[in-house]
């Protein structure tokens, strides 16, 4: 199981990292913690590129443009299941799940050769383990309340 973009291939980390700065600016917006998400899965992948290709993705964060994303074609499972974990993952990196990041999800997926009844289910997936992220919080601050500890 790969648990780093350290484990995808080269062409596959552009094509993710690509891929997942077209979900954050879909909605013409960038917030801190997208940024915060993107240094945190890319952080090897960031540290060790050329100034030019980081010069791009901060241009496109900057300007709050959609990159062209071309067709990947990624022959092991385990590798498309990491991809399209941090695609839905980052569908929710702002808090909500909005129609222009999940259009933009959508088009990644469709260029990854993903069929939209897959990538639908993955995503409601995400957006299941999202609400329980929520729920749990809320226990934990309803239990540190009635115990009077923070």
């Amino acid at each position: 199981m790969i648990k780093k973009i350290s484990g995808l291939l080269p062409k596959e980390q552009n094509w993710l990292v690509k891929a997942v700065v077209s979900i954050i600016v879909s909605d013409g917006q960038v917030e801190e913690n997208q940024i915060k998400f993107l240094k945190m899965v890319f952080k090897g992948y960031l540290e060790n590129e050329p100034h030019e290709t980081l010069t791009e993705i901060a241009r496109l964060l900057k300007s709050k443009t959609i990159p062209n994303l071309e067709k990947l074609q990624v022959n092991d499972l385990e590798r498309l299941i990491f991809i399209l974990n941090i695609l839905s993952a980052s569908v929710f990196t702002n808090g909500k799940k909005l129609k222009s990041e999940v259009n933009q999800y959508f088009e990644a997926g469709k260029k990854l050769g993903l069929e939209v009844g897959s990538l639908s289910y993955r995503l409601s997936l995400e957006a299941e383990r999202e609400r329980i992220k929520r729920k749990l919080s809320d226990v934990r601050k309803d239990i540190g309340d009635f115990l009077k500890i923070t």
